[in-house]
């Protein structure tokens, strides 16, 4: 029966080839068609770099090689260049961890002290403080570190330029409504400054001009804070809206092109991706909410980057792994990692697959920069199964001697001539 079965089978396959068109062959693609904006689809390798379980990540060049390593929790990971090969994992700091949770929330790449060597600012959710971790200018060396600022609970942050001076601000956010806090670099000590009350405080923060004024307003769960004087600390409260527990960070982007900013957000614990759009002007401004994806949940780290090169931002984003220790909604639902192109006429959001249940989980951050340094924008995130690298593949320079090493083939399972026993139904062993 099951010879006939292979047979019939045999020539069901066989009389689908011969029902082929003349020419077939030769209009076998071989690189990915257009999208439905007339680009081809972005397409990325994911490399698993480490196990290590933070999840906050950045960059520096820590070996002065001219290349942008990744840093997350307390490892560095050595960038091999636009041939490829092994990202190694070097220690340089170390990192609280209680449970299953590194205290790694969020990290950014700052020189503090001004002293010409960039130093990392890092924060976490378990252990109180925004601290920096001071760059010693020497290799092999641990990292000290020194505190900035207290800071409970703290859920993540985002870079931003706040006051305008031209200069990277750090804001934070914190699950315990403390209280948001921004930090301004660009004296010879770091300044805290506060902003609101507890109420307006909440999971999620963004920076946008929200009104159009120049000005960079700053964006949470509940509302927004119009930026009148960053410096000397004045704002004004608009409680425009309630995202609930909303991801790093809330985005503002002008979805559908008509000249006033709208909201993107995800739900950091929750299933759900969204878009406010905005409305009216002044008194009469109000928000039109928006459904971008339902499917997946623990959106809890967004970015908005121009990954296929078409000179229109990409919104990419993806699931976290155990946010709350497996106690969120849809906590073992499969990992994804996502990007949106977004129709600026009818603001669609059209969903394409970066990594789809693989070991990569979206974690508190993305990097979106050229990593390899072949021209193309490539991404990185990090979480509780570990740091991964995604290749894109616009620019390929790396030798296919070198790809043949990549391989997912698992070399723990036998293959037919390697201790594993071959069947006439299995068919030959390979010579």
């Amino acid at each position: 029966m099951k010879k006939q079965y292979a047979a019939l089978s045999f020539l069901f396959l066989a009389s689908l080839l011969t029902i082929q068109p003349a020419g077939a062959q030769s209009q076998r693609r071989t690189e990915p068609g257009n999208g439905p904006y007339g680009v081809p689809q972005a397409t990325f390798l994911a490399h698993h770099l480490g196990t290590d379980h933070a999840e906050g990540i950045t960059t520096l060049d820590m070996n002065g090689d001219g290349r942008p390593d990744l840093l997350s929790g307390a490892y560095w990971y050595e960038n091999p260049g636009p041939d490829g090969g092994e990202w190694k994992r070097h220690q340089y700091r170390t990192v609280g961890i209680l449970n299953e949770f590194v205290s790694d929330s969020g990290e950014w790449t700052v020189d503090v002290n001004h002293d010409g060597a960039p130093d990392v600012i890092t924060t976490g959710w378990m252990v109180n403080g925004l601290w920096c971790y001071e760059n010693p200018k020497q290799p092999g060396v641990m990292w000290k570190r020194h505190l900035i600022a207290d800071s409970y609970d703290t859920e993540g942050g985002t870079m931003a330029d706040i006051n305008g001076d031209g200069k990277p601000d750090i804001i934070l956010a914190h699950y315990n409504h403390s209280g948001l806090l921004w930090v301004d670099f660009s004296g010879p000590q770091p300044k805290v400054h506060h902003v609101g009350d507890k109420t307006q405080d909440g999971h999620g923060v963004g920076v946008a001009d929200v009104d159009g004024d120049g000005k960079a307003d700053i964006l949470t769960p509940y509302g927004w804070f119009r930026n009148i004087d960053a410096d000397h600390d004045k704002w004004e409260w608009h409680g425009d809206w309630q995202l609930g527990d909303a991801g790093f960070p809330i985005i503002g982007y002008d979805v559908n092109n008509d000249g006033k900013l709208d909201i993107i957000y995800g739900q950091g614990h929750s299933y759900g991706l969204y878009w406010l759009e905005q409305q009216g002007t002044g008194a009469q401004r109000h928000w039109k909410k928006h459904v971008i994806d339902e499917s997946y949940s623990q959106i809890h780290a967004l970015k908005l980057v121009d990954i296929d090169g078409d000179g229109q931002p990409e919104l990419v984003t993806g699931k976290r792994y155990r946010g709350h220790s497996g106690h969120d909604p849809g906590s073992y639902d499969p990992l994804v990692i996502y990007y949106y192109k977004i129709d600026r006429k009818t603001g669609a959001f059209t969903r394409y697959p970066i990594a789809v249940n693989s070991s990569a989980g979206a974690g508190t951050q993305f990097i979106a920069q050229d990593l390899d340094g072949d021209g193309d924008i490539d991404l990185a995130t990090a979480g509780k199964t570990g740091v991964s690298f995604f290749e894109n593949l616009k620019v390929n320079r790396v030798p296919k001697a070198t790809r043949e090493q990549q391989i997912l083939l698992n070399k723990d399972w036998p293959f037919p001539g390697e201790g594993a026993t071959v069947t006439q139904e299995d068919g030959p062993a390979p010579k």
